[in-house]
């Protein structure tokens, strides 16, 4: 099957978009279809991440000065999209979702050929900064439904996505279907605790409780430096690794502050991709919140590498997150915004190694039976052969 993707992703950063992009792209290659990444020209150097599987890569070039990239990305991708569409025409487009970018609407207007389309978040709950404007909100929102009756089947990493989007646009249920974030077993896995620690230079004891990921509103990080004021009465030792970046960093590092954490809490920064198991291996216990600021969980991705890792998992009750530990049985959950249940949880775990260790592996067994992205793609491989047939039925 010759599969084409479209997203507009920085495929040059290890960003959870754009490795969800790169990572099934390599998995339905591995599978032995034909794929093809179209993508804005990176900032960085080489372009990508790296896949190991033949997939194709092709870049828009784009003006990053003045607001102009989303403009001249549409207008680069109406000129790529004719060119690879007129050469060899795909079987089934993948589109992930970018409700801004209208190009593979306007090229396949009159092209028969299936689209996919893969809605991870609603523009009117996510967007940021100049995109917050009720205008370009409602902008956004009218592409994401225009791409939604043009799609032949949807697919998101949650139903709750696909719940709001059909409060916007009147779409089937036989259309939907849900396709959750995965992991590569064979890069993260569990590594041991002292030689990781070791390479990254940690020197304190420990223990060490870690994050992984963007630093996002609905991450509820708050709540766990509160949670970490209150565990150090406890153990002196301890200490919190918030390994990542993003927009509320700015006001974490004040909290830290004001609850004079400094020797408590620490901020690595971004680090690179093939570090990131070392920064799981080198904790006792892992954490991902959830603070219910937009209508939908979404799924961790970083619940899935924290459980490939081996490490005991602390997250928000409830669907996408405490769920799906208690039902892979590799942590446990905790109330949402509640730094004293956090703090107990923490205190719990970080006595009891043995428990910790069976939680590690009961995890780790779980998602390599049944959570790879090897596992999504497959999934995603039936709903493009479903699309395929259903356009042909249709014509």
């Amino acid at each position: 099957m010759h599969i084409l993707t479209y997203c507009d992703e920085d495929i040059g950063v290890a960003a959870g978009g754009s490795r969800q992009v790169l990572e099934l792209a390599h998995a339905l290659a591995s599978r032995g279809h034909d794929v093809t990444v179209m993508a804005p020209q990176s900032e960085r150097e080489g372009g990508a991440l790296s896949v190991s599987a033949p997939v194709q890569t092709v870049f828009v070039p784009v003006v990053r000065w003045g607001g102009l990239r989303p403009f001249s990305f549409f207008w680069g991708s109406i000129k790529v999209l004719k060119k690879i569409v007129s050469s060899k025409r795909p079987e089934v487009l993948v589109w992930f979702d970018s409700p801004g970018q209208m190009a593979p609407l306007w090229v396949l207007r009159r092209i028969a050929c299936p689209i996919v389309y893969f809605v991870n978040g609603l523009p009117l709950e996510e967007v940021q900064g100049v995109w917050r404007y009720p205008l370009l909100r409602d902008l956004l929102s009218y592409g994401l439904r225009r791409a939604a009756r043009k799609a032949t089947a949807l697919v998101s990493v949650c139903p709750e996505v696909l719940i709001g989007l059909r409060k916007l646009e009147p779409i089937g249920r036989e259309r939907c279907s849900v396709i959750k974030n995965g992991v590569d077993p064979d890069h993260f896995f569990p590594q041991s605790h002292e030689k990781s620690r070791a390479e990254l230079g940690l020197v304190s004891p420990g223990p060490y409780i870690v994050f992984v990921g963007g630093f996002f509103p609905w991450h509820g990080l708050e709540t766990l430096i509160e949670a970490v004021a209150i565990v150090a009465k406890s153990i002196s030792t301890i200490q919190c690794l918030l390994v990542g970046d993003g927009h509320t960093r700015k006001i974490l590092e004040e909290l830290v502050q004001q609850l004079k954490l400094s020797s408590h809490v620490h901020f690595p920064g971004r680090v690179d991709f093939n570090k990131v198991p070392k920064w799981i291996a080198a904790s006792n216990v892992c954490v991902v919140l959830h603070r219910q600021i937009r209508s939908y969980p979404g799924d961790s991705m970083k619940l899935w590498e924290y459980a490939a890792c081996g490490r005991p998992i602390i997250a928000t009750a409830g669907p996408g997150y405490g769920d799906t530990v208690e039902e892979l049985h590799c942590g446990v959950s905790v109330q949402a915004d509640d730094p004293d249940d956090l703090a107990r949880q923490l205190l719990r775990l970080l006595a009891d190694h043995h428990r910790c260790v069976r939680m590690g592996d009961q995890g780790r067994a779980a998602v390599v039976q049944r959570h790879t992205w090897s596992v999504r793609a497959e999934e995603l491989e039936q709903v493009c052969y479903h699309a395929i047939d259903d356009m042909k039925s249709a014509a």
